[in-house]
């Protein structure tokens, strides 16, 4: 036996062929056992522990650790306890008072535990990730195991409180230990409707690797039936990604017939982005490129609205549109490929709807021609119009403005003279009627002198914009008919475009600070019609004022033919460090149609308590018919371990007889990390409400 009263290593083979290398102020060994005290350090199986105290006893293949341990593993969490004992030979360590941390500050405080390879048992224990001494939110359970190469927990008996306040208990509970996406279940949402009975969905999540994802909704309506939703996320490039949705729903019988209802919905939608889709090639490489895809197929609105989950985000349109938009640009030249296509769900059949498949664009932008004042720019563009009954027709449209532009008067005089050139041809197929095919072909001059005026003051910088443009129609030609006297069925495929004769006048103005901040802008607009019904058109004021912690804002459209205000927008707004005001007024007055004025005023108010806490109202009020279209107040809580939100509010949802009221209480709880519970409860929307 020897004894080493200063700070020593020791290194021993155990029994299972590890290494165990000890640090200590003292240490009395033997060939079978040892005993370290004085603060000691030992480095085993990839890990570092601390403790007081520490012995082996290689006949049980027993490593012990008493007082203080702390244990570092390395991309690990950490383990705090009172004392640990590890087999040496299975590696299967028990704790005596644990506590164990996590990377995204979860922290578990057990009376006991142990530790097989990478799965921990833990019991009679506390979870959070509050301040350990006093934590607002804590979660008590029996028995846990916590499987740490997989990132998760599962959990039995456990009881959620806040400030020692019980408030949910779980039988049984699963969630993931780390922010990030996980395989597992998602919380359940669920509601009671009259109407439908108990509504219950239980997602899952499914993450196989980082750059795809399926996420599976199933649900129930126990008095109107059952479906699912499957959507497919994928990422599959640096610079491009999507999604793909299936869903069907079958609705019982009786409801179905009740409500007027298909007893199926079901349909798909795929979305898609790329920044970067073709080809890696020399030429390509000097063009910006992009991709976009939305495409919806469905055999009518349910299979989107039982999607929703408030009445405010039903969808009312009977026109559900898909796109597919493509282009590849660069400084001189821009390409894109487009196609449109339209599902009209009033209809039985979308065999008469028409389609736009393709459309295809090239635009070049403005090039010189002969010298630096004389420049153009040339559109060209091709419409598909098509559907598989009915009229079809293929249009080719060009348009070329040539402009020259000169500055007089040491710069102080802006002109610029424009030709517009424009033709179509549209050539029809599958008429009804006897129709020849239209060509199209205008030109207008535009005439415009304006100035850019800009002066410093001490403390600020004011510019200056006037204009004056006239456009005066020159030629317009029309073959073998005007597009008045064409049939419906060709009209309805393509408008053709038209210019008037007027005279525009435009003011701008900006006022900027020493820092080149802009405080005040003011645009005015008039334009006149010399040979419209309307000459005089509208006069447009435009007001701006941003300074400190005010800003206002206003646009005013006023009919000088009518003599009537047409359109004002006015907002006010005052911000500042712990509150946000803002007011909105729209109103309008519609000159043709119904002559009747509209005008709404929304209200907002934010106030910030301290760091953690926030409330927040709003209101809607149509002031023309005197009620009340939406309001709404509520309070947030955000803090590191733990976030919440709760609000009230009513709306009124318009319908073709009535508008209907939905009023909702929505709460929301977010623990760090395990995630959110929130519930949204909608007094049954399908009441009709009176003004």
């Amino acid at each position: 036996m020897r004894s080493l009263f200063l700070l020593i290593s020791l290194s021993i083979l155990l029994i299972s062929k590890d290494i165990v290398e000890v640090f200590s102020g003292e240490i009395t060994s033997t060939k079978e056992h040892f005993h370290a005290m004085g603060g000691v350090i030992l480095l085993y199986d990839g890990a570092l522990i601390k403790a007081k105290e520490a012995t082996y006893d290689k006949d049980e293949s027993l490593l012990k650790l008493y007082g203080g341990v702390e244990m570092i593993r390395k991309d690990e969490n950490r383990v705090f306890s009172d004392s640990l004992e590890i087999n040496t030979t299975n590696k299967k360590i028990d704790f005596e008072k644990l506590l164990l941390t996590t990377d995204d500050n979860l922290w578990i405080d057990a009376k006991e535990a142990d530790r097989d390879k990478d799965v921990y048992r833990v019991k009679n224990s506390i979870l959070s990730s509050c301040n350990q001494k006093n934590p607002e939110w804590k979660m008590e359970f029996d028995e846990a195991i916590y499987y740490k190469n997989r990132n998760y927990m599962k959990l039995r008996d456990a009881k959620l409180s806040f400030f020692d306040i019980p408030v949910f208990y779980f039988p049984y509970l699963v969630f993931p230990t780390i922010n990030k996406r996980t395989t597992g279940l998602l919380f359940p949402t669920g509601q009671l409707s009259k109407d439908e009975g108990i509504v219950y969905q239980q997602p899952f999540f499914y993450a196989p690797v980082e750059n795809f994802d399926m996420e599976f909704n199933p649900q129930i309506r126990t008095k109107r039936g059952l479906g699912v939703h499957v959507t497919t996320r994928f990422v599959d490039s640096n610079s491009s990604g999507g999604q793909l949705r299936f869903g069907y729903f079958k609705n019982d019988g009786s409801y179905a017939k009740s409500h007027h209802f298909n007893q199926e919905h079901y349909g798909a939608e795929f979305r898609y982005s790329s920044t970067n889709f073709l080809p890696k090639s020399d030429f390509l490489d000097n063009y910006q490129q992009g991709l976009y895809a939305n495409i919806t197929y469905l055999n009518d609105l349910e299979y989107l609205n039982l999607q929703k989950d408030s009445a405010s985000s039903l969808i009312s349109t009977n026109l559900v549109e898909s796109k597919v938009n493509a282009f590849l640009y660069n400084e001189n030249d821009y390409l894109g490929l487009y196609a449109r296509y339209n599902i009209d769900t009033s209809k039985q059949s979308n065999s008469d709807t028409i389609q736009e498949i393709p459309a295809l664009q090239y635009h070049s932008f403005m090039k010189y021609l002969l010298s630096d004042k004389l420049f153009y720019t040339f559109d060209a563009r091709v419409h598909n119009y098509t559907r598989r009954e009915g009229s079809r027709a293929f249009q080719t449209e060009f348009d070329l403005p040539i402009t020259y532009y000169d500055s007089f008067f040491n710069d102080y005089l802006d002109l610029s003279l424009t030709e517009n050139l424009y033709l179509s041809n549209v050539f029809f197929s599958n008429l009804q009627k006897k129709g020849e095919n239209y060509h199209f072909y205008r030109n207008f001059h535009t005439l415009e002198v304006s100035s850019a005026l800009s002066k410093q003051y001490s403390s600020s910088v004011h510019t200056l914009y006037p204009s004056i443009v006239y456009t005066k129609p020159s030629f317009e030609h029309e073959k073998p008919l005007e597009y008045k006297d064409l049939n419906e069925e060709q009209k309805e495929l393509f408008v053709t475009q038209t210019e008037l004769e007027n005279l525009s006048l435009g003011l701008s103005q900006y006022y900027y600070n020493s820092e080149l901040d802009l405080n005040i802008f003011h645009r005015m607009g008039f334009i006149n019609y010399p040979h419209s019904d309307l000459p005089q058109g509208d006069l447009n004021n435009e007001f701006g004022y941003n300074k400190d912690n005010f800003n206002f804002y206003s646009n005013l459209f006023y009919s000088l033919d009518k003599k009537k205000l047409h359109s004002l927008t006015t907002t006010v707004g005052y911000t500042k460090s712990d509150y946000d005001i803002m007011m909105t007024h729209f109103y309008n007055y519609d000159l043709i149609l119904d002559k009747k004025a509209t005008s709404f005023l929304h209200t907002s108010l934010t106030h910030t308590l301290n760091q953690h806490n926030q409330w927040y109202a709003s209101t809607d009020l149509d002031l023309s018919n005197s009620f009340t279209h939406q309001w709404s107040i509520g309070w947030t809580h955000k803090q590191k371990c733990w976030g919440a939100k709760l609000s009230f509010g009513q709306e009124r949802i318009p319908n073709v007889d009535k508008s209907f009221k939905n009023t909702s209480l929505y709460f929301e709880i977010s623990l760090n990390p395990l995630g959110s519970i929130s519930k949204n409860i909608e007094k049954d929307f399908s009441r009709q409400g009176s003004r």
